[in-house]
């Protein structure tokens, strides 16, 4: 089954609008959700972490608004989503990256829309695509090879 296809949800059932306010703490989430139209999330001074690899999406495109000072906020985005990243930094980072494999996108993808600034903060995008194997699944390998 299509990744993609089980993660789209109705658009009467995407809320137009949400976010998350961070001040000298941290918020995190994760799991199932409906990530809404628009999500902006604001971080002074603490941790924004939004993990969309279980999350729910609309159709098209769907934007995260970030505003990020003397902060770090994350997000993780599954490959089967395409990320267009319109950030700047000021003093800070606005990276996207890429871990693992990611496959090409199928054409009606639905597309993720960052934007933004980091003023002497950070804010990361991970691309979480297919991972092989680690350094002690691969010695356990050879170890089984060699005896």
């Amino acid at each position: 089954m299509n990744n993609s296809i089980v993660r789209i949800v109705p658009d009467n059932l995407v809320p137009q609008r949400n976010g998350v306010t961070v001040w000298w703490s941290g918020i995190k989430r994760e799991g199932e959700w409906v990530l809404p139209r628009v999500f902006r999330a604001f971080a002074f001074m603490g941790n924004v972490e939004l993990d969309l690899t279980d999350a729910r999406i609309g159709a098209g495109t769907s934007e995260i608004e970030v505003l990020c000072i003397m902060a770090n906020i994350e997000i993780a985005v599954p490959a089967d989503i395409r990320v267009i990243s319109d950030g700047d930094g000021m003093l800070g980072n606005f990276e996207v990256t890429r871990i693992g494999e990611v496959p090409p996108l199928a054409p009606d993808a639905p597309t993720l829309r960052i934007s933004g600034t980091a003023y002497a903060g950070n804010v990361t995008v991970r691309i979480m695509g297919i991972v092989g194997p680690g350094w002690r699944d691969k010695l356990k390998a050879w170890s089984k090879l060699n005896s």
